[in-house]
């Protein structure tokens, strides 16, 4: 007898490895989802969770009792529904729709395969749970490899040996070796073939992606890996991966608005004074970030009270920002200053909730700021402490929370938790603990609320606890500015659709601290990135660049005309876990060697192609196109295809639109996301010879439940452009408390010349002398430019819209 025990899956009892025997000995059996396959030597483990994700694990030899522990990182249940298994003398197979695993029950080679016979992953040893240090080997059979969390050395991370263990990274650039190790460490790769593989571990441990794949781990856990099937590409692969691990919930609203945020706003008045010098000056604003100093200095981390010298009304502070259209953020940290919180450090001492030494004793660390004590995040009575002191400040008027210096940044090994795990073996889980805490608690008693966490550390899964993540204390240099794009697309590839940066660059040269060009380029960047939050620790307000101040102003409220795409994108991840920025190579179904590591461009959606300009002086770049044809932005009569050089003025980041595609715009000027109102939106149509089709995305925008409520508009247009006609259709379904009965559509038809009709459902309209002169239907024609524009009130139901030439 063997004891086989899934603590929270679906097998929970013990089992006999008798199951079919064949002639050579060897035997299969099945206890609730999971079919075991005795080999030579173990005993593999084979569990699917859906048609596209198995488990696999392995019993060495003679092993009596065998447990996998709950997975931390998968939330998936087992689920054997429309699996078959096979058994020959020479193998064994199962078959979902999607995907067929062959085990040869001789050599325990075990391959994973498409429903057709593809070849995806083949096992080199497999897992091997024998000895004290646990690995996974595969066969490396060829394609491009992505994700492991925040790494930013590079897009592709094939020939590399990744490190596990998060890691804080003060003022790096590209070409630091650091970058390889960053502060979000995720054990999991997707691969450009179409499939994904996550072990399942967050010990400290490494990844090889070289001539073979290996995985190794000193967890005193038992290991196992899931394959996930993407079906041709690395867009299923993560949407699977995603499932598996949880997605993220839809976001505030004012989250996808402009946040700003230094090092830091020490008083009051200073906080005030810089909201109303962005207000005054026309910029718009949705939220502010408090750092260190809200709580007094920095030796006073960990007091979790606002400094009544520096701050002595806080609560009218609050509701003065909140009044004005502002959300309010602060920072805390997982350390316990012995100076300014010494009255927090003895209580938590004295009650065994600071981490502790293998003895048992209070284990204090050496911070930046100074000794202090480390808040055990493992400890349920910590837990309870920690929130019953965060649910009162937040109470007053909080919008959300910082969780800096999570990696954690200061771990001696020499720690043991009070769950038992040593310092490396929780390290990478803290970030995401810490963040569940908060996220449930705000869930709890908040439950109005979007939750909104700001976190720099973690593992696998941290996506489910509404975390915006970013990458950390970067150099202000264009050094700094440069590894970004990496960073933020193998950190979507992980399932972190939010990931951002400092914009401007955080960690300032005394002797070069002012950048100007490098600041207008990183917000160029920064308006097509999850989170729009300028940072820094000297002149970090886009009003200290006085020169540039129309261009910046212009460049966050492009921000906000993009507020309806990007809250369609917003969807999209929560509802399916896509990335909102997206590898070139993203949805492609084979591998394509020209996209494969492209480090200075992707997609913002499927729609838009983003280049950043990431070098100074620079006025011109070459942009590599994925298949279609691509219009500028800025100038829609001109298309490109392949590679080409194409203009890139101070003023505009290099912009462009795949051929067919709806982009719906906002194009009202607001001065914060609670003014948004999409009962009128403006459409821009991308004519293509192929047919196309957009789905935008509506709801209240502030219940947090909205999806699973099923009180949402999903908004369908469908194009096509013929040598006579361009026609539109328009369908919605789904609709939302609050969404009006009308919404007034302005549809612009790029590359358009002037039509001889146009009808709205077989109705002709008249044609007016400007877009301005459109009262209710009409259309208008720009000579020049080639835009025509179609305005219509939408019933919310169906319209078409036929242009005959």
């Amino acid at each position: 007898m063997r004891t086989l025990t899934f603590i929270g899956g679906a097998l929970a009892a013990a089992s006999a490895l008798a199951g079919a025997l064949t002639p050579n000995g060897f035997g299969v059996s099945k206890d609730g989802s999971t079919w075991m396959v005795s080999v030579p030597g173990r005993t593999i483990t084979l569990t699917p969770l859906s048609q596209d994700i198995f488990r696999v694990s392995a019993i060495p030899a003679g092993t009596k009792e065998f447990t996998l522990p709950r997975s931390q990182g998968a939330i998936l249940p087992a689920n054997d529904k429309g699996i078959t298994s096979m058994i020959t003398p020479d193998e064994f197979t199962l078959r979902s729709a999607t995907t067929i695993i062959k085990v040869d029950r001789k050599s325990g080679r075990t391959l994973f395969l498409t429903a057709q016979g593809d070849t995806l992953m083949v096992e080199n040893g497999g897992v091997d749970n024998s000895g004290k240090v646990k690995s996974v080997t595969l066969s490396n059979l060829g394609g491009n490899f992505y994700g492991a969390g925040e790494r930013g050395h590079s897009l592709k991370l094939n020939g590399d040996s990744l490190s596990m263990f998060n890691r804080q990274n003060y003022g790096y650039t590209a070409g630091d070796p650091r970058i390889s190790q960053m502060g979000i460490s995720i054990p999991w790769v997707v691969s450009d073939r179409g499939y994904g593989v996550l072990f399942d571990d967050y010990n400290a441990a490494n990844l090889a992606l070289g001539k073979e794949i290996s995985y190794t781990s000193e967890t005193p856990k038992n290991l196992s890996y899931y394959f996930v099937n993407g079906n041709g590409s690395i867009a299923g692969a993560v949407e699977n991966y995603t499932a598996l691990t949880g997605r993220q919930q839809l976001p505030p609203l004012w989250a996808l608005g402009y946040i700003t945020s230094k090092y830091g706003y020490h008083t009051q008045q200073e906080a005030l004074g810089a909201v109303d010098s962005l207000k005054t000056r026309g910029y718009p604003l949705d939220g502010i970030v408090f750092d260190l100093y809200w709580y007094g200095t920095e030796t006073d981390m960990g007091r979790l009270e606002w400094n009544k010298n520096q701050f002595p009304n806080h609560k009218l502070m609050l509701d003065s920002l909140r009044r004005l259209g502002v959300n309010t953020v602060v920072i805390s940290q997982p350390y316990v200053n012995k100076i300014g919180a010494i009255d927090n450090y003895n209580l938590l001492k004295s009650k065994g909730m600071l981490a502790r030494d293998s003895a048992g004793n209070t284990h204090d660390v050496t911070t930046w700021v100074g000794d202090a004590g480390m808040i055990d995040i493992s400890n349920p009575a910590t837990r309870e402490w920690l929130w019953n002191r965060l649910r009162p400040l937040t109470a007053e008027g909080l919008a959300g929370w910082w969780g800096d210096l999570g990696e954690p940044e200061v771990h001696p090994l020499t720690i043991v938790h009070d769950n038992g795990e040593t310092a490396s073996q929780y390290h990478n889980v803290y970030g995401n603990e810490w963040s569940r805490l908060i996220y449930e608690g705000l869930r709890k008693d908040f439950p109005e609320m979007r939750p909104l966490l700001l976190m720099r550390g973690g593992t696998t899964g941290l996506q489910r606890y509404s975390v915006f993540p970013w990458t950390t204390d970067v150099s202000r240099s264009w050094g700094g500015l440069q590894p970004q794009v990496n960073l933020m697309l193998n950190s979507g590839l992980s399932g972190l659709g939010y990931m951002g940066s400092d914009i401007g660059g955080f960690a300032v040269d005394p002797k070069d601290p002012y950048h100007p060009e490098l600041y207008v380029r990183w917000l160029e960047a920064g308006v097509f990135s999850p989170v729009l939050r300028t940072h820094a620790t000297y002149k970090a307000e886009p009003y200290h660049y006085p020169q540039y101040q129309e261009l910046t102003k212009q460049l966050i409220r492009m921000r906000y005309e993009w507020l309806p795409y990007n809250y369609t994108l917003a969807f999209e991840n929560a509802s399916k876990g896509l990335p909102l920025a997206r590898s070139l190579n993203f949805n492609g179904v084979k591998a394509d060697s020209k996209l494969d590591n492209i480090q200075d461009e992707y997609l913002w959606g499927n729609e838009v192609l983003v280049a950043p300009v990431v070098n100074p002086g620079v006025r011109s770049r070459k942009v590599v196109f994925p298949a279609g044809e691509w219009y500028s932005w800025y100038t829609p009569s001109k298309s490109y295809r392949g590679t080409a050089t194409v203009p890139a003025p101070l003023n505009q980041i290099p912009l462009f639109v795949k051929g067919g595609s709806f982009i719906p715009q906002y194009m009202r000027q607001i001065e914060n996301t609670s003014e948004y109102d999409p009962s009128s939106l403006t459409v821009k149509y991308f004519p293509s010879k192929e047919r196309s089709e957009y789905t935008l995305f509506e709801d209240n925008r502030k219940d947090p439940e909205s999806l699973a409520k099923n009180e949402f508009s999903l908004t369908t247009f469908k194009g096509e452009k013929t040598a006579k006609e361009t026609s539109i259709n328009i369908a919605s379904e789904g609709s939302y408390p609050g969404m009006s009965e009308v919404q007034m559509l302005t549809i612009e038809v790029m590359n358009s010349r002037a039509p001889k009709s146009v009808t709205i459902d077989g109705n002709h309209v008249e044609r007016a002398v400007s877009p301005k002169a459109i009262r209710q239907y009409g259309w208008s024609i720009d000579a020049k430019t080639g835009i025509l524009t179609i305005r219509l009130p939408y019933n919310r139901k169906q319209a078409a819209i036929s242009v005959a030439y």
